[in-house]
């Protein structure tokens, strides 16, 4: 497979279904099986399959097979969450509890066509102080808790086959750098004039939350293409109703000036008639060579290095270690309880294992991989 043919064909795709244009017919050197590999684990394969359908060479026998039910999977999953965001937000309303719908949620709606702005999961900021509440809700609604309690920000629940909600207790955690910006969100949100609980973003809050969101998945092992897409239709969206001398004020603050210069030049580079600079195609590449949550590998990489440059820890044994005896402002983070009773550090540092050689084998596996074969 020639990935850079693969990659360019996909984009092109892409770009001609953002611009509701002809799409060029498949080169020689392309296979339908690995443009739709490429296109699920970016989760574009609406995206491209909108353009597929245009073609005069469409595939066919079993390579059509593969997209038309992905297709047809697509919108199945597109109804049931958009379903399920409703009625979760109506449970929420009757309990009085404070909910902001977030990332693909509020995205689909900047899309011309919802159905092209694939979700993984759901994902919702709950009001401070109902988190209990809200874990009832999710039982109410038969949903299984997956991860509650325990991991970062975030409790996750399952409804099967499809079904994903992640109910955030806060947008970052205080071990991101940027997490300040974040940490008052509740106080700038906005009441729905006809539901009080339901809540949304100032536009202004919502681009950088999403740049924040977007820079933490790309610096950490890469975020697919989907999310250039997303900067793009952000802009030709809500452009209007961001106040741009704020962001200007902030993201010096944030450090991000370049990354925000890197995301919008790309996204009209790609869509529309920007210059296509050496950088932008580097990060491009980056960006293709990733997929929709980014690489372990990559992610490994970028987690050495902040290591190296905040611990000065400069072997991997080191890293390892560090990896499973995390510092305590993390662990607390992870296991709050600590921060009243530190004597349990310990003791959380043995669970931590044990629960992820337990329901994390895989990623677990693959890490030691990793450094058996950096040997």
């Amino acid at each position: 497979m020639n990935r850079e043919t693969v990659s360019d064909y996909l984009l092109k795709l892409i770009r001609s279904t953002v611009r509701n244009e002809m799409p060029m017919e498949k080169p020689e050197g392309v296979s339908w099986k690995d443009l739709f590999n490429l296109a699920k684990k970016h989760q574009v394969e609406e995206l491209a399959f909108h353009s597929i359908v245009k073609l005069n060479n469409k595939p066919e026998g079993e390579d059509y097979a593969l997209w038309k039910s992905g297709h047809e999977r697509n919108e199945v999953i597109d109804i049931l969450q958009r379903e399920e965001a409703k009625l979760i937000i109506d449970e929420t309303t009757k309990r009085n509890i404070g909910i902001l719908p977030l990332k693909g949620i509020i995205l689909k709606a900047a899309y011309p066509n919802p159905l092209f702005r694939e979700m993984g999961d759901l994902d919702f900021l709950i009001e401070p102080g109902k988190v209990e509440d809200m874990d009832e809700v999710m039982k109410s609604l038969s949903y299984e808790p997956e991860d509650v309690g325990l991991e970062d920000s975030h409790d996750v629940y399952n409804k099967e086959p499809y079904l994903v909600v992640e109910n955030h207790r806060r947008l970052l955690p205080p071990t991101e750098e940027n997490h300040w910006y974040t940490d008052d969100i509740w106080n700038r949100l906005i009441s729905d004039e006809n539901n009080p609980c339901l809540k949304t973003m100032t536009a202004t809050d919502y681009y950088l939350y999403h740049l924040l969101h977007f820079e933490k998945h790309y610096s950490m092992g890469g975020s697919g293409i989907r999310s250039i897409v997303d900067q793009y239709y952000i802009l030709k969206s809500f452009k209007d109703q961001i106040d741009w001398d704020f962001v200007e004020d902030t993201l010096p603050k944030m450090n991000y000036v370049e990354f925000e210069k890197m995301a919008t030049d790309l996204a009209y580079a790609l869509f529309e008639d920007g210059e296509m600079t050496e950088e932008l195609e580097m990060s491009k590449n980056f960006i293709m060579n990733s997929g929709t949550y980014g690489t372990f590998e990559e992610y490994r990489k970028f987690e050495i290095e902040r290591y190296r440059k905040e611990l000065g820890i400069k072997t991997k044994k080191g890293y390892f270690f560090r990896r499973m005896f995390m510092e305590r402002e993390r662990m607390e983070f992870i296991y709050p309880s600590l921060k009243k009773h530190g004597w349990l550090l310990p003791f959380f540092w043995v669970h931590r294992l044990f629960k992820s050689i337990f329901t994390n084998r895989g990623k677990v596996k693959q890490e030691l991989k990793g450094f058996k074969e950096d040997k």
